[in-house]
């Protein structure tokens, strides 16, 4: 059995510690589930693009949720689920907007999407549309709200094995030592590696990033302004130090990782630690699943300079600029009681190992008894809000790059992060 919240309750968490997000108060009103009582909406075939793998759009029945819902509320409608890669999610749609036909009618995509979906007019405002107060936080830009969540969240941690470890380490030196000794004790474990993390996506980087932030910016990366990159400084070089020697240096993870290193190994025992995000968590194949009670979540580990921060936002619905008319009507309907309704709620957050992005949801028992709940709340807690301008995709590729040259040895981390300036710059102009 799962040990349960007793004392603190997951909302209060979390309301204590998103302080930086758009965190509305609590409020009464909550949104009907279906609209009995109104005109019924026209037959429309709409079709969704989701960054969700297919086990986990399975797993939640989304397509189940939206017959039920269309045979009350808009009888005759289809919806059609095409599951895409984030990335891809990001460059077909810019195609398909830009040839003018084959635009999905709404997404399920994450909030640093809105950036350049924004920039390019493909996707479209939300304010008039949805009621926003209950919401825990939105996609906000340009004083406009272009997504509305799914999920809070999306953020990294530290993933553990219990079955290993009793207690996750709370500093770098713990993990460094814990890991050293856990490569001690199965050194004849074929494959063992005590700690994966990407060494390819900047994804990874950025939340050692945040502990190093001399100047006090709201997002170690760029400068004040939140828009002029600022990566040729200490705190990128001491990252790529770090993880550099992870690698090189205490030999405590694998000589490469992606993602599907990280993520497999540790579900099939051969890892004792991992830093992965809380989509790894739920559906057939996800952690729970493959560990059970013997899954643990913790915050990331103390940097020398300070707590690492992960990127916090969430998963969100948006909606192309293309959906209009009777299209539209029914997906902001279908959108409002989906996002909105507890029941469904719960399927695609608690079960999943994710956080609500609806308030009043946290009320429900389901959500302030799980423990795994309470445990990716407390690591959310130490995040920051991932900015979602269109300037820090320049960011995230000019990372990228430079953090695989350090991680195949081909570049120091001073070198690294000059480039990683020099390319974000040059990304940018582009953009004008």
């Amino acid at each position: 059995m799962r040990r349960t919240i007793k004392s603190l309750g997951v909302i209060a968490l979390l309301v204590a510690t998103t302080a930086g997000l758009t965190v509305p108060a609590f409020a009464a009103n909550v949104h009907p589930a279906t609209t009995e009582g109104t005109a019924q909406l026209p037959a429309v075939d709409l079709v969704l693009w989701s960054k969700e793998s297919p086990e986990f759009m399975t797993a939640i029945d989304m397509q189940g949720a939206f017959d039920e819902w269309a045979a009350e509320n808009a009888p005759g409608s289809t919806l059609t689920i095409e599951t895409k890669d984030v990335e891809e999610v990001r460059t077909e749609l810019q195609t398909v907007a830009l040839a003018g036909e084959g635009v999905p009618d709404f997404l399920w995509t994450v909030a640093d999407q809105a950036g350049p979906f924004v920039e390019a007019g493909i996707i479209q405002p939300l304010d008039d549309l949805f009621t926003m107060d209950d919401y825990l936080n939105t996609v906000n830009l340009n004083g406009e709200i272009w997504g509305i969540p799914f999920s809070a969240g999306n953020h990294l941690m530290l993933i553990y094995n219990k079955s290993m470890i009793d207690t996750p380490p709370t500093t770098v030196d713990e993990l460094i030592e814990l890991s050293q000794q856990l490569k001690e004790e199965n050194a004849d474990v074929e494959g063992f590696v005590p700690f994966l993390f990407s060494q390819e996506e900047s994804f990874w980087v950025f939340p050692w990033m945040q502990a190093i932030n001399p100047d006090g910016v709201p997002f170690v990366g760029f400068a004040e302004d939140g828009v002029t990159p600022d990566l040729d400084n200490q705190s990128l070089i001491d990252t790529y130090q770090l993880l550099y020697d992870f690698k090189f240096t205490d030999e405590i993870t694998a000589s490469e990782c992606n993602y599907d290193c990280l993520d497999g190994f540790f579900k099939d025992g051969k890892a004792a630690m991992t830093i992965n995000g809380d989509w790894s968590l739920g559906g057939d194949t996800g952690m729970i699943a493959a560990l059970g009670d013997d899954l643990g979540l913790a915050p990331f580990p103390m940097f020398e300079e300070g707590q690492p921060a992960p990127l916090i936002a969430g998963t969100y619905a948006m909606i192309p600029t293309a959906t209009t008319g009777d299209n539209l009507d029914v997906v902001q309907a279908f959108l409002e009681w989906y996002t909105t309704d507890t029941d469904q709620i719960l399927k695609y957050t608690v079960e999943q190992g994710r956080l609500p992005g609806y308030l009043p949801a946290f009320d429900a028992p389901e959500v302030a008894e799980d423990a795994l709940t309470a445990e990716s709340a407390t690591a959310l807690s130490t995040g920051v809000p991932q900015p979602v301008n269109v300037e820090m995709r320049c960011l995230f590729d000019g990372v990228k790059q430079e953090y695989q040259a350090v991680m195949n040895g081909s570049e120091t981390p001073e070198d690294a992060a000059a480039n990683a300036q020099s390319f974000a710059e040059e990304c940018i102009a582009g953009l004008e």
